[in-house]
This record gives C-alpha cells, sequence and structure tokens, in this order.
C-alpha cells in the first residue's frame, strides 16, 4: 500500500506548540535510554507509571504478555490511548487530555484507554474489547496502574522488579500473577523503532520488561514468562508484525517488522530479529519473510530465512479495530509452534530439543494517523 505523508501533517508538526511537545516527549525518552545504558535496576517504574503529555499524532500504551509452554495457557492485556478522537471497536474514546481529573505526565487521575484483554484456557475469556477506564499511580514504594470496565478489573501494582498482576471478573479473581527478576537474560530495554524520522521528534521508541512468573489461571498453577512493555509514539499507527514464542525450556524467539508509511523509502523502523536461550542471545542474521495461509483462529504463520524456519498455527483470535479518518486493524493470535529449526555458530536447535512452544502473534493493518 502506497502512503504519502499528507500536507495536514506536515503542516501540523510544523506548529510550535507540536513541536514543544513532541520534544519535550523525545528528551523524556532519550534520558530513559541513557538510564537504561546504565544498567542501574533500582527504578525503571517512572516511565511505565505514567501518562505522557502528547502531541497531536502522539500515542502510547501498556502492553502485557503471559504465557507459561507447553500449556495452551496465555493472558494477554493491551491498554493504549491517542491526542485524537477514535472509534474503538464501535465505541468512541475522546482525545487524550479531556479525561476528567487526568494530570498528563504524572501519576493520579482516570484517563479512558482503548482496551482489549483477554485469556486463553482451554477456551478464550474477553475481559475488555473497547474502552476502559484507567487510573496510575506511582509512589515511592509501591506504585500501580489499574483498568475497569464494569464489573471488569485488570490490575498491576509493586516496586521493580516485584509485580503482582490481578485479573476480575464481577469480583472474582481469574488470574493472579506475582512476576520477579528474570533468572536469566536481559531484565529490561529500550527500542527505538524508527530509524529515519521525515521531520525532527516524530518518533517511536518502546520499553520491554522481562519477567519470571508464578501464579494462577482460573484457580489451576500457572508460571512461565512474562513479557511488559509500555510504547509511546509521535506518529501515524501503521502495519506491522510481532512474533514472539517461548519454549518448554525456557528458550524465546522474538521478530518484528514494520512497513510505517509504505510509499516512504527513507522510512523504516529498526527490524529485530533474536533467539535467546540460557540468558544468550543470538541474533538472527539475513532476511526474514513472515507468511500466512488460511485464515481466522486456525490460521497458519511461517518465518523462514537462511537457517531458520519457525512454523506456528492459531489456536485463538482477538481482533481490535480503530477508526479516525482511516481504519486500523490490530489483531492478537495465540499460536502453538509446530516445527523450529534454527542453525548458528555450528550449532542447531529444534523443536525437539526446546520443547512445546507458545507465544503470540500480532498484524497490524491499515494507518491510524
Amino acid at each position: 500500500m502506497e502512503f504519502a505523508i499528507p500536507r495536514e501533517i506536515m503542516a501540523l508538526v510544523k506548529s510550535s506548540g507540536w513541536r514543544r511537545k513532541a520534544k519535550n516527549l523525545r528528551k523524556k525518552l532519550s534520558d530513559f535510554s541513557e538510564f537504561f545504558k546504565s544498567r542501574d535496576y533500582s527504578s525503571p517504574d517512572a516511565l511505565f507509571f505514567s501518562v505522557e503529555d502528547l502531541p497531536p499524532l502522539g500515542k502510547e500504551y501498556w502492553f502485557l504478555h503471559f504465557s507459561a509452554p507447553p500449556s495452551d495457557s496465555q493472558v494477554v492485556i493491551t491498554l493504549g490511548r491517542s491526542a485524537e478522537q477514535v472509534e474503538v471497536n464501535q465505541s468512541e474514546l475522546s482525545p487524550a487530555g479531556e479525561e476528567q481529573g487526568g494530570k498528563q505526565g504524572k501519576s493520579g487521575g482516570n484517563i479512558k484507554c482503548a482496551a482489549v484483554c483477554w485469556l486463553y484456557s482451554g477456551k478464550k475469556s474477553v475481559l475488555f474489547d473497547s474502552i476502559a477506564d484507567v487510573r496510575i499511580s506511582r509512589g515511592k514504594t509501591k506504585s500501580s496502574l489499574e483498568a475497569s470496565n464494569g464489573g471488569n478489573r485488570a490490575s498491576i501494582s509493586g516496586d521493580y522488579p516485584d509485580f503482582d498482576i490481578r485479573l476480575s471478573q464481577k469480583g472474582k479473581e481469574l488470574f493472579f500473577a506475582r512476576a520477579c527478576f528474570p533468572q536469566e537474560g536481559v531484565p529490561y530495554e529500550m527500542i527505538y523503532l524508527l530509524k529515519t524520522p521525515p521531520v525532527p521528534h516524530l518518533s517511536s521508541a518502546m520499553i520491554n520488561y522481562y519477567f519470571d512468573f508464578n501464579g494462577k489461571l482460573l484457580g489451576k498453577p500457572m508460571s512461565g514468562k512474562a513479557y511488559l512493555q509500555k510504547v509511546v509514539a509521535v506518529m501515524p499507527l501503521a502495519p506491522w508484525n510481532w512474533v514472539r514464542v517461548n519454549f518448554k525450556n525456557g528458550a524465546c524467539l522474538d521478530f518484528f517488522s514494520g512497513k510505517p508509511l509504505g510509499g516512504v523509502p527513507a522510512i523504516h523502523f529498526a527490524d529485530n530479529a533474536y533467539f535467546e536461550e540460557k540468558g544468550v542471545r543470538t541474533k538472527i542474521s539475513g532476511d526474514l519473510s513472515l507468511a500466512s495461509f488460511m485464515e481466522g483462529e486456525g490460521r497458519v504463520w511461517v518465518l523462514s530465512g537462511k537457517d531458520f524456519f519457525l512454523s506456528m498455527r492459531a489456536y485463538s483470535l482477538q481482533p481490535f479495530i480503530m477508526k479516525q479518518r482511516t481504519t486500523f486493524r490490530y489483531d492478537e493470535y495465540l499460536v502453538r509452534v509446530t516445527d523450529f529449526a534454527f542453525k548458528s555458530g555450528g550449532k542447531e536447535h529444534s523443536l525437539s530439543s526446546l520443547g512445546g512452544g507458545r507465544g503470540i502473534v500480532e498484524e497490524a493493518s491499515g494507518y491510524l494517523l
């Protein structure tokens, strides 16, 4: 799909108010990048537990994912907000900054967020699929984020690196997890997604947090890997694919690729692909290609390249549609790994050596200006 930067966006980014807000947000992200590089893991909560002062085109969202291979059980929480009004699954979400009591850039107050929160344990259960009220607070010893819609609630609370995550429906607890510092691997990282912004301060960055967790899902024990993410972007939402798979032995596979402004060759996302085992990350060299076959919950995905092959079959799907002047579709697929082969440095990895694999595939299509 060819896409050129609309004239109204170019006019917008030249305004002094937009430049000021975007510059302030980029400065905050830059400060956090330096903080992460210092490897001081004392308290990275300030960015995750905050509500940003978004300029036009600004967006922020929170993502939490829990998996416990070889079990099919998974839990997904996604919350997001935009500087502009947007229709979310046929519900209207007001522009950021119009919420009652909200304090942008600080803790406290309530905000409205687009929300999709669901879990799988033999069958799919959906808590949110449109909009949720979100309240964030940050203290010296404990911070919290709580999303609610009617009698459904999702929350994360604690002080890094120890957090409690809860999901409840009409007062009944469906999921509880205690997340803690991972025994192996990088605990968190920050990645700038937009390599070549077309104008100054147009940017996107994501902060990834990696945890081990123990808990219960629908009353049954569940333990595995937790992935928490905060994304701040000042740009249109655009197509991407993301694959994250965890294996029974603790290894994981991560792949991300996007086309932010399809017809603008000078602009591209930072592609990312790695395999991690026993805390050691190996970058997957060469170009990887992600293909899919069939549609719906039985969709088959194949990620392949030189000395690399991964096939996955979806077993559950949750769609999410947002509309402004354009339409943006965001689909979350829960997948089982059906085959895996990776050769690097003379070492070969296979599905039989790693154990069963479960994970998530994201597919985003269209644009949200």
